[in-house]
């Protein structure tokens, strides 16, 4: 009985002893691994090319409108028929090489008379230049604008002779004072009329500016004298003499031109004066 009990014991505690298969106990909680952060990267920026400049736009060079050229003025016909009459030029012959516009400073339409003074109360002139040719020679006209009067520039002798201007030698431009003067019959002495105004001062300097030859004084008995004073002194200029007071005849400095449009510019100066007594005057 006691053997028995043992066996039974021993084989008891054998088992008892004997490990059992054990569950595995469960883990700590995995703490899961912190993935790195992914920085994005950015998308390419596109670098932009250059800009590409656009072709200048070719701009169209404007066609010059034909001017066309001007009729003649009726005064041609008188000049080719005196051509014939006084020249023998044959009228089948002449024809009209040139016409155009132009404009002058003067009444003399760019061809003055040597020792002549013009008008330049209306510059500039307007007109027309026409040339007549028997296709050997030319004459050259100049009209005005209405063709009332024309210049035969060809027919006109050159100035040959040392040439002077009254206005740049003697300084009239930068006159301060004009003076119109009258002759005393009774005396022979020069008497004070009227002082001119500034503007026909400046007139009458613009009418003598003219480079031209001047004969030599004849020594007349002049009506009337502008006395100008200038920066340099003054200056005396008389005009219209007794013995042909119709000429307007111009005297200075012992030279003698001509200046027609005086007369008009002295007019209004001498209103309410007496006729002057010209006994020896030719009509």
């Amino acid at each position: 009985m006691i053997v028995v009990i043992g066996s039974c014991s021993s084989s008891e505690k054998e088992d008892q002893e004997q490990p059992t298969a054990t569950k595995s106990a469960p883990s700590a909680t995995a703490v899961p691994t912190a993935r790195p952060t992914v920085t994005p990267v950015p998308p390419p920026t596109s670098t932009p090319g250059p800009t590409a400049t656009p072709a200048p736009t070719a701009t169209p060079t404007p066609v010059p409108t034909a001017t066309p050229t001007p009729p003649p003025p009726p005064s041609y016909v008188l000049e080719m028929g005196r051509l014939h009459a006084e020249k023998g030029i044959n009228f089948e012959t002449q024809s009209i090489s040139h016409v155009g516009t132009a404009e002058w400073k003067s009444a003399a339409l760019g061809c003055p008379n040597p020792g002549v003074f013009y008008n330049t109360s209306a510059a500039p002139y307007t007109g027309t230049v026409y040339v007549v040719t028997n296709g050997t020679n030319f004459w050259e006209y100049h009209s005005n604008h209405d063709d009332s009067m024309v210049r035969r520039c060809s027919e006109i002798d050159p100035l040959t002779d040392p040439s002077v201007n009254i206005s740049q030698s003697a300084d009239l431009h930068n006159a301060t004072k004009l003076t119109l003067m009258r002759r005393d019959t009774d005396t022979g002495n020069f008497v004070v009329r009227r002082e001119m105004s500034e503007a026909d001062a400046t007139l009458l300097a613009n009418i003598l500016d003219l480079d031209t030859n001047l004969q030599v004084d004849q020594q007349c008995n002049t009506i009337f004298r502008l006395d100008f004073e200038t920066p340099r002194g003054d200056v005396e200029i008389e005009f219209i003499c007794e013995e042909n007071y119709k000429a307007f005849d111009v005297f200075w400095n012992g030279m003698q031109g001509t200046a027609h449009v005086i007369g008009n510019i002295i007019g209004p100066y001498l209103t309410g004066d007496p006729i002057p007594s010209l006994p020896t005057a030719i009509p």
